[in-house]
């Protein structure tokens, strides 16, 4: 005797083998979620590295600026005390040349890493995605082409005349 329980856990095979059946469409389907999901992957490191560069540029440039600005200042107070001690003068210059090399170094860092076409970057993953698009557009503009026409059998001159 079968109970109701045996029924619904167990479909029939027919409907079992529908489910597992994937046509062209369910297959080219899987294929571009794949592909979204490995490019929503590479955004996160794009996003990830260009904040990191970013940051890294901020960083020397305010250590630039910082350095500048403790020059100026440096520069007004050796100024301010150049004439009485012999040494404050020799000093402050040394402190004053020091900040305004820091200062030109940081400035020049900050400029080499400005432009990035490394693998992680934001340009990176821009060109990836045009290329995408490029191959997904030139897929879709393909037309289909029928199935050639079965070979016709070659008969001989004297198969024909008979």
């Amino acid at each position: 005797m079968m109970n109701a329980a045996d029924t619904s856990s167990n479909p029939p095979p027919e409907e079992d083998h529908e489910e597992h059946q994937s046509g062209p469409a369910r297959e080219l389907t899987a294929h571009v979620l794949r592909m979204v999901e490995t490019r929503v992957d590479a955004a996160g490191i794009a996003i990830q590295t260009e904040i990191d560069s970013f940051t890294s540029r901020l960083k020397l440039q305010v250590m630039a600026g910082a350095a500048i600005f403790f020059a100026v200042w440096a520069g007004i107070v050796l100024l301010a005390v150049v004439l009485p001690p012999e040494m404050r003068v020799p000093v402050l210059s040394v402190v004053v040349g020091l900040l305004v090399v820091v200062a030109v170094i940081a400035l020049l860092v900050a400029k080499r890493k400005v432009a990035s076409r490394e693998v992680g970057s934001m340009a990176w993953f821009i060109e990836s995605l045009k290329r995408d698009i490029d191959v997904f557009s030139r897929t879709l503009e393909k037309p289909h082409a029928p199935a050639p026409p079965p070979a016709a059998e070659q008969r001989s001159p004297d198969e024909l005349a008979a």
